[in-house]
């Protein structure tokens, strides 16, 4: 199993881990022989997990089931799925806003959303160029 763990904001004892399986557990390092929660995330390998910079209630994951998600961790329903085509290997929200952030996809496309301006289509896409 691969796992991506990333810690929650703010927090020294809460953490969010993603599985090969679609799954998010909510964990603690005070709770260590069971899980806070479980999110059923995704039907495929969870890739990413990242907390929001701004929000520290909010997290966005990703996974090679083709979508991005956007997730408050007090719900176990996402706020917003985005279908990106092609399996989503990283996403990473902006360190300077609050609504921004972008996800790479397997076809060499960078999708960058804002949603302040638009809640369900990028407001950027574009092709890497590799050389």
């Amino acid at each position: 199993k691969q796992w991506y763990q990333r810690r929650v904001r703010g927090s020294d004892y809460l953490f969010l881990v993603g599985s090969e399986e679609g799954k998010i557990y909510k964990c603690s390092k005070h709770y260590s022989s069971q899980y806070l929660d479980t999110y059923d995330a995704h039907h495929m390998a969870v890739y990413a997990v990242r907390w929001n910079t701004f929000h520290p209630r909010v997290f966005a994951s990703c996974s090679a089931d083709w979508t991005v998600k956007i997730w408050d961790h007090h719900y176990s329903e996402p706020m917003f799925t985005f279908d990106l085509g092609n399996s989503v290997g990283d996403v990473v929200w902006s360190p300077y806003s609050a609504t921004v952030f972008g996800a790479v996809t397997d076809d060499g496309q960078v999708h960058i959303f804002d949603l302040s301006q638009e809640k369900y289509e990028p407001v950027c896409q574009q092709s890497v160029v590799i050389g």
